[in-house]
């Protein structure tokens, strides 16, 4: 599985979302954080928060949606392929601290750069005296994932949540020159038919003209 979520903290839907180029799913049945590309919901202490599991790029799209609040924003990516987990964390637009996981950095069990918050320490240690003598878990590849759910209250695998809404991207997204999802290509298959029909027509009249016309 793989999977990236962000956070932002003080901003509206619209602002998030517009920024991000997503709009809800018309009419579309609210489910389960992983039931479609994108999702969203609202948490509790003004937590603003995007999933996806294939389609969001973490270190764009988190820089993005950052800039839309003077609070923070945070962003999270995993994969339990190779049980790889990374997160960041903004305040007033500008990063102020990443955590990564690498399990292939033996020698770095968490990866820190900048100013992590306080709770990094605590949830280390745990993970890494759970970690002691244990090969079947990996519990530092959680760290990263909860220090995002300290803030933002949204955890992965423990989320049972059945309101969250499906989102898709918009007609036109931010700063790219792409044909709007919604609109069907030309059918060029169907007048290629439509061409050389009407070339045959043209030669069969050709031909019984030419038939009819010949002497007897």
């Amino acid at each position: 599985m793989r999977a990236a979520w962000i956070g932002v903290q003080g901003a509206s839907q619209e602002e998030v979302l517009g920024v991000l180029g997503l709009e809800p799913v018309p009419d579309a049945p609210a489910g389960d954080w992983f039931d479609g590309g994108f999702t969203c919901r609202t948490f509790p202490g003004g937590w603003f928060v995007v999933t996806s599991e294939r389609d969001l790029d973490l270190a764009d799209d988190l820089a993005t949606a950052a800039a839309t609040t003077d609070q923070m924003a945070v962003g999270c990516e995993m994969s339990t392929i190779v049980m790889y987990s990374e997160a960041h964390g903004y305040h007033g637009g500008e990063l102020q601290w990443s955590v990564t996981h690498d399990p292939d950095d033996e020698a770095r069990p968490l990866a820190v750069e900048g100013a992590p918050p306080a709770i990094l320490a605590d949830l280390k240690a745990k993970a890494l005296k759970a970690q002691a003598g244990e090969e079947d878990v990996d519990y530092v590849f959680e760290v990263p994932m909860q220090v995002v759910g300290h803030y933002t209250g949204f955890v992965y695998d423990e989320d049972d949540a059945t309101d969250w809404v499906l989102l898709r991207s918009a007609a036109v997204r931010p700063g790219r020159r792409e044909r709007p999802a919604d609109l069907e290509r030309p059918n060029y298959a169907l007048w290629r038919y439509l061409l050389l029909a009407l070339l045959g027509v043209t030669l069969l009249g050709w031909l019984l003209q030419t038939f009819f016309q010949r002497p007897a």
